[in-house]
Order: structure tokens, then C-alpha cells, then sequence
């Protein structure tokens, strides 16, 4: 039979460290980060690493190629070739979770799970689609900062992980 888990329960001592080694990093690495999730929330993604220096006033292209390198390596964003393809929750190219946000914007979420997590991050109600992994229905959900606007009969299955020893997520 297969154990149903909450989401606290999926938490192990690895998860957890990493996320304090992630919440460790300099407070010019969270403003570009915070700047670079500006850019997915504007522009959809992906965003050029070079194109980010002129966003950051006061700080030169080298220090900022820096800073991002250090967020590459923590895996809160995927760069490739010079390129931010994801910064997490948002993916820079189309993935099985699209987004409609409140302006009618179309985005990409890496995954299920960051995409119930977009509307708490922008402070306000997106629409999420998707479709079931098990039978390929379409799906729809409303989602506020608070949590699911209806959407009572949808579920999120998380299954747990082999071992990685590269990004969580480098591919859906």
C-alpha cells in the first residue's frame, strides 16, 4: 500500500541543510537573486547574465557574474551558456505548469509545486494549468497567497527522490 505523507513529514535532515547552507549566502547574492526573479515576473525568462549589471546600479558586471555563479552553485537558479534558464519557481521556456498571472502574463513554474508557490511570492491570485500526470487530463486551478481558490478534487503527489548529484531540476 502506498503511504500517503504531508508535505513536513517529506523533510529529511540532507533537505534541511542545504537550505540553511542557501540561506547563508552574502546579501548581494539575494539582491540579484531578487532581481533576476523581477526579470522571470516581467519578461518570462530566461535572463542574460551580462544584461543583469545594468539592472544593479553601483556594481560591475564581474562582481554580479559573481554573485550569480554563487546562486548557480546553490541551486536556487540554472545557468547555462551566460543564461539564467530558471530561477526557482519560474522556468525561462515552457514546462507542463503554465501560469496566467493576475495581468494576464503568461509564465512557466519548474514544478507542481512551485507553481502553488508563485501566487504567495507575487501577493496575488494566479491561474494554474497542467495536466495529470497519471491520465493526461487537463487541470485547472485558481490559487491566492493564502492557498487554492476551489479546486478542491485536485491533488499534488510528491515522490521522493533518488539520489542527485546534479540540480534538482535541469529538466521536467
Amino acid at each position: 500500500m502506498f503511504e500517503i505523507k504531508r508535505a513536513d513529514e517529506l523533510l529529511d535532515a540532507e533537505f534541511l541543510a542545504k537550505w540553511q547552507d542557501r540561506r547563508a549566502l552574502d546579501p548581494f547574492a539575494w539582491e540579484v537573486l531578487g532581481t533576476v526573479l523581477d526579470r522571470f515576473v516581467a519578461t518570462g525568462g530566461p535572463v542574460k547574465v551580462e544584461r543583469l549589471a545594468a539592472l544593479l546600479p553601483g556594481h560591475d558586471p564581474g562582481e554580479v557574474s559573481a554573485a550569480v555563479a554563487r546562486l548557480d552553485e546553490k541551486d536556487l537558479v540554472l545557468v547555462r551558456d551566460r543564461q539564467i534558464l530558471l530561477a526557482y519557481p519560474f522556468a525561462g521556456s515552457a514546462t507542463p505548469f503554465e501560469l496566467r498571472l493576475s495581468d494576464g502574463g503568461k509564465r512557466y513554474a519548474v514544478c507542481a509545486i512551485d507553481a502553488l508557490g508563485v501566487p504567495a511570492l507575487l501577493g496575488q491570485a494566479v491561474t494554474i494549468r497542467s495536466r495529470c500526470h497519471h491520465c493526461g487530463e487537463a487541470l485547472e486551478i485558481r490559487a491566492g497567497p493564502e492557498g487554492p481558490i476551489g479546486g478542491d478534487a485536485i491533488m499534488v503527489w510528491v515522490g521522493e527522490r533518488g539520489e542527485i548529484r546534479e540540480k534538482a531540476f535541469d529538466s521536467l
